[in-house]
């Protein structure tokens, strides 16, 4: 399955992590549990600790000088946030917000995880190959934000939901979204508005149908245009 660019993978790193070393963990430091809209950490807070999300969402962005909410990424079941402080980053240079009510974080100090990547190689081999992965998404979306117009942004981010968290049904696939389209707006650099407009024509295109609030149905994927 690709990888999309708009991060929502589910790259599970409890299946590479050390059973006994997490087990263990987890007897002195039960799972901390954040509803919607609370903050893990903000922009310019110490580093720590990096975060494993267990269950639920996580979004990530940082506030513009004018104090707009840029959103970069939404992370999910198995994604690590603050894994920079394993290569020297000290300050937190985005801020990371809870987008889903249970949304349980497993915290690990920079100290334990530092020793988990030095003693166990599977886990220090997928955060570096992590970064790579990251860094080229983050040039495919930045391609796509300079030389796409809003439509198309919204056509690549479907396609790639349906990739990364698309389920079989019917002839296509079905998505369950956990965020909204203001968030959607914020990932593909367009407004609220905008997005409410152009999926109502891709959903009187027959190219989209929504099944509620949350689900989308893609027919046929390759001829979401």
């Amino acid at each position: 399955m690709n990888k999309g660019v708009w991060f929502f993978e589910e790259v599970d790193l409890y299946d590479i992590l050390c059973p006994y070393k997490y087990n263990d963990h987890l007897k002195s430091h039960p799972l901390s549990c954040y509803n919607k809209t609370d903050f893990l950490f903000m922009e310019g807070d110490p580093v720590r600790e990096i975060y494993l999300v267990a269950e639920g969402r996580v979004k990530i962005g940082f506030y513009d000088k004018e104090g707009n909410e840029q959103v970069i990424a939404f992370l999910g079941r198995g994604e690590i946030l603050g894994e920079k402080a394993l290569f020297g980053e000290n300050r937190h240079k985005e801020f990371a917000q809870a987008v889903a009510d249970h949304t349980l974080i497993c915290k690990l100090r920079v100290e334990k995880a530092q020793e988990l990547a030095r003693d166990y190689v599977p886990f220090s081999l997928t955060l570096t190959k992590r970064f790579g992965e990251r860094m080229g998404r983050l040039e495919r979306r930045l391609q796509i934000l300079l030389f796409k117009d809003a439509r198309q942004r919204l056509v690549e981010f479907v396609k790639d939901l349906c990739r990364d968290i698309g389920t079989p049904y019917r002839t296509g696939v079905k998505i369950t979204l956990e965020i909204t389209q203001s968030d959607i707006a914020a990932l593909i650099g367009a407004s609220r508005k905008t997005v409410s407009l152009l999926f109502t024509d891709l959903e009187e295109a027959g190219m989209v149908k929504f099944f509620g609030r949350k689900e989308i149905y893609v027919p046929n994927l390759e001829a979401l245009v």
